[in-house]
């Protein structure tokens, strides 16, 4: 796999259950807890974060109620990468991000 965004939700399995009946079904390893991944080949990848952003905006009353807080909600961005790794974030996702309280994390590798 190369890069991809993940939204992640730290939980145990569960509040996996509750969340799969809120935001939809997971998409990988649920030892991680509950998350989307959103791979570099698919078309909806350009636009992941405010996907996630809207995700989670749209439903986190209904995230919370079953236990779900802003804190153990994490994005990241997995970035393979081959001579110089870029990249740029608008003040605009970045203030959307920070308004429902979710951190952006960043792991870079080289091919």
């Amino acid at each position: 796999m190369g890069s991809f965004y993940r939204l992640l939700i730290q939980c145990d399995i569960e509040k996996i259950n509750a969340v799969d009946s809120i935001l939809g079904v997971s998409s990988s390893d649920p030892e991680i807890g509950w998350n989307l991944i959103i791979e570099e080949d698919s078309p909806l990848y350009t636009n992941a974060l405010n996907i996630f952003i809207d995700l989670i905006s749209n439903n986190l009353k209904s995230l919370k109620e079953v236990g779900i807080v802003e804190e153990i909600i994490t994005f990241w961005y997995m970035y393979e990468f081959e001579q110089q790794c870029n990249m740029e974030f608008s003040p605009d996702l970045m203030k959307k991000m920070g308004e429902i309280g979710i951190t952006l994390c960043i792991s870079c590798w080289e091919k």
